[in-house]
């Protein structure tokens, strides 16, 4: 989905800022936009940016949890136009938004119908060969590895940004 998408086109494109970044679990190829984890990572920088990843995408998975919560129409495939699908996903997000701010609370939980409860930042170990070097982001996230997880608590560089 994501080799298909326009997101990837403007990453690719250069129409994204350089400092900006999505996350992927390791199904994804590593790309300099495409932050995945390191599958063993050394101990120091790798180790502290495996976890800011895992930690990170935690989060992330469980907001789709919510809105897949209250709004169960984005639980399965949704069969409109890549357009219709966006507004879809837009309108769920400001609608759970308001009901956030107006203390509506989530629907109870009834089990994970689809079975993708990532919620514990799981990682399927799947190695994806990465095709030219150059190409597949290894050495940017190595760099970006260095530079925003040295430290030993992971917190970053010296200016306190992390991810």
């Amino acid at each position: 989905m994501l080799s298909e998408s326009g997101i990837r086109q403007l990453f690719e494109r250069r129409y994204v800022p350089a400092n900006c970044h999505l996350l992927g679990d390791s199904g994804y190829p590593c790309k300099p936009w495409l932050l995945t984890p390191y599958l063993q990572p050394r101990q120091g920088p790798q180790l502290n940016y495996k976890r800011a990843h895992k930690t990170t995408r935690a989060v992330e998975e469980r907001g789709i949890g919510q809105l897949k919560r209250r709004f169960h129409v984005l639980h399965g495939e949704v069969r409109l136009r890549p357009e219709k699908v966006s507004k879809l996903i837009i309108a769920c997000a400001i609608l759970h938004n308001i009901c956030k701010v107006r203390q509506i609370a989530e629907p109870l939980e009834d089990g994970d119908e689809d079975g993708d409860n990532d919620e514990d930042g799981g990682e399927e170990d799947i190695h994806i060969p990465q095709g030219n070097l150059a190409q597949s982001g290894l050495p940017y996230r190595a760099n970006f590895t260095n530079l925003h997880f040295r430290d030993a608590d992971g917190a970053g560089a010296a200016d306190g940004n992390g991810v």
